[in-house]
């Protein structure tokens, strides 16, 4: 017997097929235009980052969302990984403070502030944009110039705006190479019981 959990979830204006198909879609995106990423769609993307799941609920993370070209460019002088010039770039750090008083093990916070980042990623292709997430940076020089304090590891960044050209999505590694069922190396999926 299957019980009606619906009342429990917020309504959406859309299908799940739409959110797979937004799912499906995203892809990487590093080269961007001059235009300026509207207030309402940073404040929209913030929302998802910060709805992601968490370890223990521990939401061991922060986040330095810059969009000042002065300072993008400075970041960007630290980090091969921001290819293009992104009108926005977020810095996502572990906060091990966090991580300490919740106790959700040594390798959960990053995790956690990686969930964070796709449902960033998420929001910016569900908006329009394009956002490449990258780790390629030299943490302590970001960490100056964003003045973190020490507990906070950056751990991600994220360069995002408008694309300068349609994206093109990577060719995926296929379904019967990656996924098994009940047991490794078992491709058939069984029949629903």
């Amino acid at each position: 017997m299957s019980t009606d959990i619906s009342s429990a979830f917020p309504s959406t204006s859309f299908s799940p097929d739409r959110f797979v198909d937004v799912v499906r879609t995203r892809c990487a995106v590093r080269e961007y235009t001059e235009d300026p990423v509207d207030d309402d769609t940073v404040e929209s993307m913030l929302s998802a980052l910060l709805s992601a799941p968490s370890g223990g609920n521990a939401q061991a993370w922060a986040f330095v969302l810059v969009r000042a070209p002065a300072r993008i460019r400075q970041l960007r002088a630290f980090a091969p990984g921001v290819v293009g010039k992104p009108t926005v770039l977020l810095v996502a750090c572990f906060d091990a403070q966090r991580d300490e008083a919740h106790a959700i093990g040594q390798h959960a916070g990053p995790l956690c502030v990686s969930m964070a980042v796709e449902n960033f990623l998420l929001a910016a292709h569900a908006h329009g944009l394009g956002a490449c997430p990258t780790s390629s940076f030299r943490g302590e020089q970001v960490r100056l110039l964003l003045e973190l304090p020490p507990h906070l590891d950056p751990v991600l960044m994220v360069a995002a705006g408008h694309p300068s050209r349609p994206p093109q999505r990577s060719e995926r590694r296929a379904k019967e190479e990656v996924i098994s069922y009940e047991i490794h190396g078992l491709r058939a999926a069984p029949t629903a019981v």
